[in-house]
């Protein structure tokens, strides 16, 4: 069986074999464990035995089993090896041995251990330990002493350009390295302050076991962080001088976090680093964090203003959009810090927020995006008007605002002044019960659940207000009281008047004692500082969380962070405004003032006006001498006066009554016409004159020209609560529109007139003739068309539209407060309706072709007017015997010639425009819809003033 081969598993061993591998002697009796036991037994005793175990043996042997020299028992009886064992006294079995650890004594025996040499441990010895290694094949792997030595030979054999370099110790070296990162210099690194920047001692100079050319990339990274670190400790140093501004001290703020959190990070991850791998894995992350801080910075500091600021702080981080690291999160928190001042500002200016301080009124100049200046409007003629005003200034308003969340912020804050000049006690003009309802914070929202939690909280901060409103009317007036803060800090001020000594000592000592306690230490840790004590070294968990979920995009992110808060106070406020205007300061009635007079929609008004001009039947109002004013019922008989412009006071006694005696208020309508209980007409609306040019001077001089009664007009005062509305450019349009209808009346009278001096010429006997019959007949025709279409089309069926659009404002409004559902509620802003206000009016002037484009139009019906009122004056003078009958039909036949030619070139004008307009038939569609200006009313309107002027083709027929 012994023959067999080892591999056999059902073999049965022979355990009297030796092994086949260790080369035994040829003696057996010579091993430690004898092949023969008995033999073995028999020849030794037990003390030689146990002598040999004691005792090493020097000579060399190929015995397998043998103790090595190192752990020879010492002699148990304390006697030298050189002693004879036959003079031992007694026996060992006899002998009391004390309790020995070998193998603790042997580890700790101290210096007598030889000193174990370093190995190059390797996996092939490892799984071959009897196959002999061969010598290491790269110089690096022999250990630095012989690395050294060849960097350090003259004939440089390995080409590194290190030999004759300064070799330093590692420690001081690697803790000189450290401290550069920091900014710090050393006795190996100083900073050159010509250059900016930190340079070595040494230029050359290198550690153990590593090259220059190796320790050069390390050492270049640490002095840019180094250089780094300290320029932007420098900004931080420098940030308050020269006029900062409050978006670049919140930047070097945000820094100088940054700085302080990096240099505790680093500082104690530094304590551990042993090499040049753990330095530089430290080094990385800074590095080039510490390069996008310094590239920021440097684009930063040639800024000026804070919109600037915000808006490349924004842009920057906005390139980051796609990246979860860790620098997306700092520049988000950045972003976050900088910003503050200026939501801070927004929040002020709605009214979320008290303000501090020297309040933003139109006396100052103006804050951030809002600009107090004088607002000089300009209409289509040139006209214009200077009114101190806010003002929107887009440029200061940073880029990442949405233009409609910025107008709806700006329009916010201007109502919410108006609500506060006229109605200083409502309660939306108290910031202390505002913020008592908690309205959200303005900050930047970066994920869908802080959204989402941020606009359920507007949307119960505007329910909450919403109802302490409606509870508290808005006629009660709350007396404004004084802030606790104030009263706080008022209290606390040292008095020295009116106090007596004692009292001022008090006060003294416990300020004493006061300032004697130590300052609170803040112990709440900074966002930034958790952030890079989480990120810096390794990945976050909510960086990874953000990584997979579906993100924001980024475009939306300033929306959703800044509109719920911004739509919701803009809501509270508009609300209370828009209610204010029509129960409080009766919108409606001073709107319906303005049609009743300015656009000649009182039909008592018109009549009682019109006899007040031109009746000549009514008493004079001029002054004669020797002549006393009877007192009756006066006008100024424009029609039957060669004297012309009148004085002052006839217009007084002319026009006296003629306002007040056909102004009926809304509520007394059922009763009697305005009395003595009513004082004063809606915004003191009187009768004035107009300031014209020299050369329209002259034109009014004359009473039979068109332009006589050019100078008078109608001033009307806008409350101040109704300005947003009623402004001056608005009422410039309405007196343009007022001037023209002047003119209208005046020839409706005239053609008026023209009947009865016919039928009295035929009373006389006369014969009027052919040419006169079809002036008048015509005349009459285009002038009540013209009217016509002027009243109807152009004016009434504009402004039906914009009742109908203002009781649908006041029916939201009402829905709103029964509802309060303000999530689904529109409310109208004052700006708003004055839009609608002036679109309508717009509307009206194109209809009534008083648009600069269409002024050869209107040029060319003024003439066809200028043409009747010159039949008028001869038929007039005809009649009362002045002019010779066929001297006067001459002329009234060459006016006729000429009054035909100009409307039938009117009419074919209005047809051009007709079909011109069709063509354009989005544009007029833009217009019903109430989204355009009104540039193409006349387009689907003139057909009606056509219908009624030249229905058979009249004029605009050819003749042969």
């Amino acid at each position: 069986m012994a023959d067999e081969e080892p591999a056999t598993v059902f073999a049965f061993p022979d355990y009297r074999l030796s092994s086949k591998w260790p080369d035994l002697p040829s003696k057996p009796h010579g091993q430690f464990f004898s092949l023969d036991v008995v033999e073995a037994a028999a020849s030794q005793t037990s003390y030689d035995i146990i002598s040999s175990l004691r005792e090493p043996s020097h000579t060399p042997t190929h015995e397998f089993f043998t103790i090595p020299d190192a752990l020879a028992l010492p002699d148990l009886n304390g006697h030298a090896e050189d002693d004879d064992p036959s003079q031992i006294s007694e026996p060992l079995h006899n002998t009391s041995l004390p309790d020995l650890d070998i193998i603790d004594g042997l580890w700790h025996k101290g210096d007598d251990q030889p000193a174990a040499n370093a190995e190059c441990k390797t996996w092939e010895a490892f799984s071959f330990p009897d196959i002999p290694q061969a010598a290491p094949l790269f110089i690096t792997e022999a250990g630095p002493l012989l690395y050294d030595a060849a960097l350090n030979d003259e004939h440089d054999p390995l080409r590194l350009g290190s030999t004759g370099h300064l070799v330093i110790q590692s420690n001081p070296y690697l803790a000189a390295l450290l401290a550069l990162t920091l900014g710090r210099g050393s006795v190996f690194f100083e900073w050159d302050a010509k250059k900016g920047s930190f340079v070595p001692a040494e230029g050359n100079m290198r550690i153990s076991g590593y090259s220059t050319e190796i320790i050069q990339g390390l050492q270049d990274s640490c002095l840019k962080s180094g250089t780094t670190t300290r320029f932007l400790s420098s900004y931080v140093q420098l940030a308050y001088r020269a006029r900062p501004i409050a978006s670049k001290v919140a930047l070097a703020k945000a820094v100088d976090v940054l700085l302080l959190a990096i240099q505790q990070q680093f500082g104690q991850r530094g304590a551990g680093v042993r090499s040049l791998l753990q330095l530089q894995s430290l080094v990385e992350p800074l590095e080039s964090m510490l390069l996008y801080l310094r590239d920021l910075v440097r684009s930063v500091s040639r800024m000026r203003t804070d919109e600037q600021v915000l808006s490349h702080i924004y842009t920057e981080t906005e390139k980051l959009e796609n990246e979860r690291s860790l620098l997306r999160a700092l520049m988000c928190e950045v972003l976050s810090r900088v910003t503050e001042p200026w939501t801070d500002f927004a929040e002020k200016w709605i009214g979320v927020k008290a303000e501090e301080g020297i309040l933003l009124d139109k006396n100052s100049l103006g804050k951030g995006f809002v600009k107090v200046q004088n607002v000089t409007k300009v209409d289509d003629f040139g006209f214009e008007t200077d009114e101190r005003e806010y003002v929107l200034d887009e440029t200061r308003m940073p880029s990442f605002v949405p233009p409609d969340v910025a107008l709806v912020l700006f329009e916010t804050g201007k109502t919410l002044r108006l609500l506060r000049e006229h109605h200083p006690g409502h309660l939306l003009c108290h910031t202390g019960l505002v913020a008592s309802k908690r309205p959200p914070e303005m900050k930047w929202l970066f994920d869908w659940t802080s959204i989402e939690t941020v606009r359920n909280e507007a949307n119960r901060y505007e329910k909450d207000m919403l109802r302490a409103v409606l509870r508290t009317p808005a006629e009660d007036i709350i007396q404004p009281e004084v802030e606790d803060g104030l009263l706080a800090a008022e209290q606390s001020m040292l008095r020295v008047f009116g106090n007596d000594g004692t009292h001022l000592e008090k006060q003294l000592l416990a300020s004493i004692q006061a300032l004697d306690q130590a300052p609170p230490i803040a112990v709440t840790q900074d966002v930034l500082s958790i952030l890079l004590e989480k990120c810096l070294y390794h990945e976050d968990e909510h960086l990874e969380k953000d990584a997979s979920d579906f993100g924001l995009h980024w475009s939306l992110i300033p929306l959703h962070s800044f509109g719920p808060l911004v739509v919701s106070q803009a809501r509270l406020i508009n609300r209370e405004y828009m209610k204010l205007l029509f129960n409080t300061h009766d919108l409606r009635e001073h709107l319906r003032v303005q049609k009743e007079f300015q656009l000649l929609g009182n039909g008592m008004f018109c009549s009682r006006l019109t006899h007040a001009l031109f009746d000549p039947d009514l008493e004079t109002a001029e002054r004669q001498a020797g002549v006393a004013l009877n007192g009756g019922t006066m006008g100024l008989r424009m029609s039957g006066r060669d004297t012309w412009p009148p004085a002052s006071s006839e217009l007084r006694l002319a026009l006296m009554g003629v306002l007040s005696d056909t102004y009926l208020p809304a509520t007394l309508q059922d009763s009697k016409p305005l009395g003595s209980e009513h004082s004063h007409l809606p915004g003191d609306l009187s009768f004035a004159l107009r300031d014209l040019s020299p050369e329209e001077i002259n034109k009014c001089i004359d009473p039979t020209s068109l332009e006589a009664l050019d100078f008078l007009r109608l001033a009307y005062k806008t409350p101040a609560p109704l300005s947003p509305i009623i402004t001056t450019p608005i009422l410039m349009k309405y007196d343009r529109i007022f001037k023209l209808l002047l003119r209208v009346l005046r020839m409706l009278y005239v053609v008026g007139q023209l009947s009865r001096h016919t039928s009295k010429m035929e009373r006389d006997g006369r014969d009027p003739g052919e040419a006169w019959l079809r002036f008048r007949f015509e005349a009459q025709n285009l002038v009540q068309s013209v009217a016509t279409y002027l009243f109807d089309t152009g004016i009434q069926a504009q402004w039906t539209r914009f009742e109908n659009w203002l009781d649908g404002v006041q029916a939201e409004l009402a829905r709103a407060d029964a509802d309060m559902n303000v999530e689904d509620a529109r409310v109208i802003s004052p700006d708003e309706v004055r839009d609608e206000h002036e679109k309508m009016l717009d509307r009206i002037m194109t209809t009534l072709l008083l648009r600069k484009r269409q002024q050869p139009v209107l040029v060319l019906l003024e003439d066809i007017f200028r043409l009747v009122l010159k039949f008028a004056r001869q038929v007039q003078l005809e009649v009362g015997g002045k002019v010779d009958g066929d001297a006067s039909e001459v002329v009234i036949r060459e006016l006729y010639q000429s009054f035909r030619k100009k409307v039938g070139v009117f009419v074919t004008v209005c047809l051009g425009m007709s079909e011109k307009g069709g063509k354009g038939g989005k544009s007029a569609k833009r217009d019903d819809d109430g989204g355009g200006k009104g540039e193409g009313g006349e387009a689907h309107t003139i057909d009606r003033l056509l219908v009624s002027l030249d229905m058979l083709g009249y004029y605009s027929r050819p003749r042969f």
